[in-house]
């Protein structure tokens, strides 16, 4: 194997593919990038037995081949190098990858190819269905952060991705909170539901290109989904288990809502943080004015109590509330969570009692693609 490559585009590649390097494992191939020299073309893998990343970038090929090198030992050295073209040549005999810029150069040992994991294409999958990159981004942007870190219970630290009638939904929860985001596909085929584990869905969103599509298809098996954008493909495997029946958590109305400015509210809920952390993350988030019928302009204050430190108050004064007062509690890091993925001007409060769930939504066209549900912590009366 022999070729060049500039180094700009290897770093990029190798940094892309860096994502699905496995960093604590028994299997010292997993520590590997594989790299295949075909064609006009370069192409980097890397896996951690739960997902796995390909990226391909162009390259002057003069002897195709392949080889694995140590990923963090060349990652290392090609970004230590000058932005020029880097050569790189195979020493068959022991797995040496010679790698030469323009004023240094380095051999770095790496391991047979032949116990490298295989990798399925998802060529003989299911139909794909394509949407655009940026919008898929912004989805797992804002449903992954909600589903549970704890594996006790696995379908819980997935997210449920479900194609019906045009629409793509994406939806994740813990048990406490719950995210729906959902886009029209027109034309999208209808898919059976699938459940990938949120944090391949973080690394996704870390690679996805900034514009351009992304197909998303099912391989045979089904337990395994693999994306494509560009010159990225990305495969995960999938949870087994039925997600619950999220349609059924998200309520049906509304007796207060409260409409405020994003950027008010999220100040006052990092305010509210820095004493709550001390207190179970407890804040009371009180509602004052409003009539049922009518928008009247009215008062959202949060307030947090660390016993041996003390308290903060935060009022909202621009805040429009339709219906009653209330005082209710919640966990202010689920507050926080969800405020900072919205982005639009003005975010809604929608309440029924301090017992039931309240919802968080966009205001706006954004407010018919995203939900967010929230359990309040305890009874407040």
């Amino acid at each position: 194997m022999k070729f060049t490559c500039k180094q700009q585009d290897l770093a990029k590649s190798l940094s892309i593919v860096g994502h699905a390097v496995s960093t604590r494992t028994t299997l010292p191939i997993l520590s590997n990038i594989l790299l295949v020299a075909e064609g006009d073309r370069l192409r980097f893998s890397a896996t951690n037995l739960e997902i796995a990343i390909t990226c391909w970038a162009p390259g002057a090929i003069q002897e195709e081949g392949t080889t694995t090198a140590p990923a963090k030992l060349l990652t290392d050295f090609i970004n230590t190098l000058n932005p020029t073209d880097v050569k790189l040549e195979l020493q068959p005999t022991n797995q040496a990858l010679k790698v030469s810029g323009q004023r240094s150069q380095a051999t770095i040992r790496g391991m047979d190819p032949a116990e490298f994991p295989a990798l399925p294409t998802g060529d003989a999958g299911e139909q794909a269905v394509t949407l655009d990159a940026a919008e898929l981004r912004k989805m797992i942007e804002e449903v992954a952060f909600a589903a549970a870190t704890d594996d006790a219970r696995p379908v819980f630290t997935g997210v449920l991705a479900r194609v019906r009638d045009e629409r793509l939904t994406l939806a994740s929860a813990d048990s406490f909170r719950l995210a729906v985001a959902t886009t029209e596909l027109p034309g999208a085929p209808n898919m059976a539901d699938v459940l990938i584990p949120a944090r391949a869905l973080t690394e996704l969103a870390r690679i996805l290109p900034a514009e351009g599509e992304a197909r998303m298809v099912v391989t045979p098996n089904r337990n395994q989904v693999l994306f494509r954008a560009g010159d990225i493909e990305m495969l995960s495997n999938l949870i087994a288990g039925p997600f619950p029946n999220f349609e059924a958590i998200v309520p049906k109305g509304h007796s207060t809502r409260v409409t405020l400015p994003t950027d008010q509210f999220r100040q006052a809920a990092k305010t509210a943080t820095l004493f709550a952390r001390d207190s179970a993350n407890i804040v009371r988030l009180k509602v004052e004015g409003g009539e049922p019928g009518g928008l009247t302009p009215g008062l959202v204050t949060l307030q947090a109590t660390a016993e041996e430190v003390g308290d903060a108050t935060s009022t909202i004064e621009e805040a429009a509330v339709d219906g009653a007062g209330m005082e209710v509690i919640f966990n202010v890091k689920y507050v926080t969570d969800v405020l900072a993925v919205l982005d639009t001007p003005q975010v809604a409060l929608e309440l029924n009692s301090p017992q039931q769930p309240g919802v968080i939504r966009p205001v706006g066209a954004q407010g018919e693609k995203y939900t967010y549900v929230i359990m309040p912590m305890y009874n407040t009366r």
